[in-house]
């Protein structure tokens, strides 16, 4: 019997057929064709991270676009002459590669990314287990879909007695999802060394008006040093392509927020109705699934100018627009700040290193409101729970697991998100704004680190920065008393040790500590309720797992809410997707 496929009304497109087409791949590689042309030619060699004495496992992984696997749907199809099937497994060979998984945290998170789910990494683990199997053989096709997240479709096939075909016990195929692309997958096409026609690398200066070809002096006080940014040529001021159907902020040609400038006088905080809050939440859960979508491609290898890219894909992909490209001219979607970098961090070309920390702020503007957050984490096998038999022992794994220079850091992620939960748990109507900045500073005084002066949370909504200012230290004058539908962030930048004064790099954004030490920061965008707080940037449950070192959970409402909501319909997606690979498992090839 042949497999026919129905796509589901309320599926999203994109993963649909993607996973249609993987599916149909799938059935095309169950037969004679498949072994011969595929399974056999890639099993012979090993794969390139497997030593000699390690038992063969015979995993291949093939990845691609969602474009260019829907492109090839047409030759899966039952009713594709035999020629043409064995040609489209020839040049899917081509492209794939034998993979193995060790021990090592590291080997996994390479190929499916960071903090990913305990049981999509249990039924990947098993999949590699069971193809060492000596008549057992699996595949990965690992799907990058727009939106910049991966859907992996995993097979298993067995070469038996009635001859090759799908694995006879157990649940021969599954979907995992999310996962992130490849690190791999991640490499820049174009580089500094290998510049195209439509790509230059240049350094950023003046602000972001400015691109130079040498590296600008300064006197720089850390090991970090500026790199290279891209840059399109053929489009505007050089920055990536937003779709004529996005709805843009004010400032995507003039590079002025000409309206929040006039908003900034007035001193007064806008009290949101529950249809404005409504609007935007919309804002933050979209910047919420970006944020998750970048975190999980973080590891070491990976640039910052791809995770960008991720970044930006994913916030388009939803129809809202990233806040931060040309706002004043920054020329990115998203900041991205490591080690010393306090905030601001422009996306640069500069490959993420074992032992970094590596900060990403995300906002996105939809239906006319911006949604802001960011987060803070290791980069490498050093933070990640996965690695951790249990949540509760996690801090100590990881503090006890790694030299000195990572507990430092470790210690100054546990304290900049303590700052963060601290300062909000006092949100409530007729709190003082000042008062947050004496909860913050307790928290680091405790672990010897110092709250930044410089830069403070800030009022949001239809404007990205707004009134009220919400500074995070001890004895600073901010004015105003929060009230229902006050919406704002809480975001303490926390620098390891005494010294919180920055500076800023030439390219006029980038802010660094005066000496040279760690920052770390995390934010959330809520907004005052008249018993507490709605904390809208709240992680969910498909949120990547990637701070071992707190048992801290984001305090909101315990009703379920849209992100929650927003989860539970990828989720329903993923179930409906499923049910495509379950008729796989259960018919009869």
């Amino acid at each position: 019997s042949r497999l026919r496929f129905i796509y589901p009304l309320n599926m999203a497109e994109d993963k649909a057929e993607s996973l249609a087409a993987a599916v149909n791949l799938l059935t095309l590689l169950a037969s004679d064709s498949g072994k011969e042309e595929f399974f056999l030619p890639l099993t012979l060699s090993p794969s390139a991270n497997e030593s000699p004495t390690e038992t063969r496992q015979k995993c291949l992984f093939f990845e691609c676009t969602s474009t260019a696997l829907q492109a090839l749907s047409k030759m899966f199809l039952p009713s594709t002459p035999e020629l043409l099937k064995v040609s489209a497994l020839k040049s899917i060979a081509k492209k794939a590669r034998r993979v193995s998984l060790t021990e090592s945290q590291s080997s996994f998170n390479a190929l499916f990314g960071y903090g990913i789910s305990k049981t999509n990494e249990t039924r990947l683990r098993t999949l590699f287990t069971e193809s060492e199997k000596e008549t057992r053989y699996a595949v990965v096709i690992s799907v990058r879909l727009r939106c910049g997240e991966s859907v992996a479709v995993c097979g298993l096939f067995e070469d038996g007695e009635s001859g090759f075909g799908k694995a006879s016990s157990g649940t021969s195929s599954f979907v995992a999802y999310p996962l992130a692309p490849s690190t791999t997958f991640l490499e820049l096409q174009s580089t500094p060394e290998k510049e195209t026609d439509e790509v230059k690398w240049l350094y950023c200066d003046d602000k972001g008006n400015a691109r130079t070809e040498d590296m600008p002096y300064f006197k720089w006080k850390g090991k970090l040093r500026p790199h290279k940014i891209s840059h399109q040529e053929k489009l505007f001021r050089g920055m990536r392509k937003v779709p004529d159907a996005v709805v843009k902020a004010e400032w995507w040609e003039t590079s002025r927020p000409l309206a929040e400038e006039r908003a900034r006088q007035q001193r007064v905080a806008d009290e949101l109705s529950q249809k404005e809050i409504e609007k935007l939440r919309k804002a933050c859960v979209i910047g919420r699934g970006a944020i998750d979508c970048v975190v999980r491609a973080i590891r070491p290898g990976v640039t910052p100018e791809a995770l960008d890219a991720l970044c930006h894909d994913y916030i388009c992909d939803k129809n809202a627009y990233p806040s931060p490209l040309n706002y004043y001219c920054f020329p990115k979607s998203c900041c991205i700040s490591v080690n010393e970098v306090i905030c601001h961090g422009i996306p640069d070309c500069r490959p993420l290193e074992e032992g970094d920390i590596v900060n990403i702020d995300v906002t996105a503007f939809f239906g006319g409101y911006h949604g802001d957050l960011n987060e803070t984490v290791f980069v490498g096998s050093s933070g990640d729970k996965s690695n951790s038999a249990t949540e509760e022992t996690a801090s100590e794994e990881v503090a006890d697991g790694v030299d000195s220079s990572k507990k430092e850091a470790f210690k100054l992620l546990k304290c900049a998100y303590e700052c963060l939960a601290e300062g909000m748990s006092i949100v409530k109507p007729d709190t003082r704004y000042r008062d947050i900045g004496e909860k913050v500073s307790t928290v680091a005084s405790k672990y010897d680190c110092s709250v930044v002066k410089t830069y403070c949370g800030h009022g949001i909504g239809k404007h990205f920065h707004c009134f009220p200012n919400v500074p995070h230290y001890k004895g600073n004058k901010a004015a105003g008393a929060m009230k229902p539908g006050h919406a704002f962030t809480i975001e303490p930048m926390i620098n390891l040790g005494k010294e919180w004064r920055d500076e800023l790099w030439p390219d006029g954004w980038t802010a660094v500590t005066k000496d040279g030490s760690l920052s770390a920061q995390y934010e959330h965008t809520m907004v005052c309720t008249t018993d507490g707080v709605d904390v809208l940037t709240k992680r969910n449950k498909n949120s990547p797992r990637v701070f071992p070192f707190t048992e801290f959970e984001d305090t909101g409402d315990d009703d379920k809410d849209e992100e929650e909501e927003e989860a539970d319909k990828e989720n329903q997606v993923i179930a409906e997707l499923e049910e495509l690979v379950n008729q796989f498992n259960t018919t009869k090839l």
